[in-house]
């Protein structure tokens, strides 16, 4: 067993060793990678520009994204679906546009700088793994991270329903304006499986993001598995309630690639040894501190400047006592400066008074033995 562990912690070391290394490329290619899955996938289904459906194109503009930071991806996903929907619909792109505006409003105000994860969950719904996105957002991002979660489920089931009635909206005999973005906006807000998704998806990501910061041993993997168990039974439920018959694909295979996918994630984020677990308590003039630490899983050997909990707060204590001692010196040092020029002063003075009166003095005599 133990072979076993430190061999994943020597795959985890040197895998961490070479990102390290080469973050600034592993990140270029992630996003790339995000990027053109994002731009293909929408060209697949939304056909509008025949010149943004070359290849050379959508690799040009997926290495852009590639470059720049990781809000652009969305930046750019969301500029290319648009003028492919008004190529084909333009209801339906003026529909789509507000409720992106939207949904941009509601992310940026209330959790920045979380595109990515807007662009990934439509994308892994196409993978059939959607329940990795709420395991992954309550692991690694904030309370609020459900609003993502909540954005992606939104932003995939708009995009199927405008896929399957691409017809009736394409068909400029079929309806007018009016009655298209009617339809739209019927269709959204009736769509039932897209808010029992809603729902168990967001639920999940508070609840994953809830136990992973328990002060419990292992907390991140408890709320993996819980997540993962979690995730399909209220999607079904809910899915019951409504009296729905069909929700996301493979749900069961979903589950699984989820577990797998968020364990892998906190192997290399979140993997603590807790057999070190140390409770230090210190105070100061207005509060009193009690601390846990525990620290992270390394190889035996491993060369680390991680010091101990108490340790690092004797040597804080002796950086500031030296800190104090070097400020008194100096300061020390200061008045005496200033002591010795006053001194220096008043000796100056003292002597060119003595040297006045040495002179007058003489003067004096000279006077009167001239007189004599």
């Amino acid at each position: 067993m133990e072979a076993i562990k430190n061999t994943f912690m020597t795959v985890r070391y040197w895998i961490k060793r070479v990102y390290a290394g080469y973050s600034v490329y592993v990140n270029i290619l992630l996003k790339w990678a995000l990027a053109y899955a994002a731009l293909s996938y929408i060209n697949q289904y939304f056909p509008g520009r025949s010149f943004m459906l070359r290849p050379i194109v959508v690799i040009a503009i997926s290495l852009l994204c590639g470059v720049l930071p990781w809000s652009y991806v969305s930046l750019f996903s969301a500029a290319w679906l648009l003028l492919q929907l008004s190529a084909l619909s333009l209801e339906a792109c003026v529909f789509v546009f507000i409720v992106l505006l939207v949904l941009a409003l509601l992310r940026y105000l209330m959790l920045p700088g979380t595109g990515a994860a807007l662009v990934l969950l439509p994308v892994f719904f196409l993978w059939k793994i959607p329940f990795a996105v709420p395991i992954l957002v309550g692991l690694l991002g904030t309370v609020s991270g459900f609003i993502t979660v909540a954005s992606g489920v939104v932003l995939y089931y708009l995009l199927q329903m405008i896929y399957v009635n691409l017809p009736y909206l394409t068909d400029p005999e079929a309806a007018t304006m009016v009655q298209r973005l009617l339809f739209l906006v019927e269709k959204t807000l009736g769509n039932e499986t897209m808010l029992a998704v809603l729902i168990a998806f967001c639920l999940t990501t508070l609840v994953v993001y809830l136990i992973s910061k328990l002060s419990v041993p292992f907390s991140p993997q408890i709320a993996i598995l819980i997540g993962t168990v979690f995730d399909p039974l209220l999607l079904n439920a809910l899915l019951r309630f409504f009296s729905l018959t069909k929700g996301p694909e493979d749900m069961v295979w979903g589950s699984v690639a989820a577990f797998f996918i968020g364990l892998t994630v906190s192997f290399f984020v979140r993997f603590l040894d807790y057999s070190g677990t140390e409770r230090v308590q210190f105070e100061d003039d207005e509060y009193y501190y009690y601390v846990k630490a525990v620290p992270k899983l390394r190889l035996p050997g491993e060369e680390t400047l991680k010091k101990r909990p108490a340790e690092a707060k004797k040597e804080e204590a002796g950086r500031e006592t030296e800190e104090e001692k070097a400020a008194d010196g100096r300061e020390t040092a200061s008045r005496s400066r200033g002591n010795a020029g006053r001194r220096s002063r008043a000796a100056a003075a003292v002597t060119e008074a003595v040297r006045e009166e040495n002179t007058e003095t003489a003067d004096s005599r000279k006077e009167e033995s001239e007189d004599a």
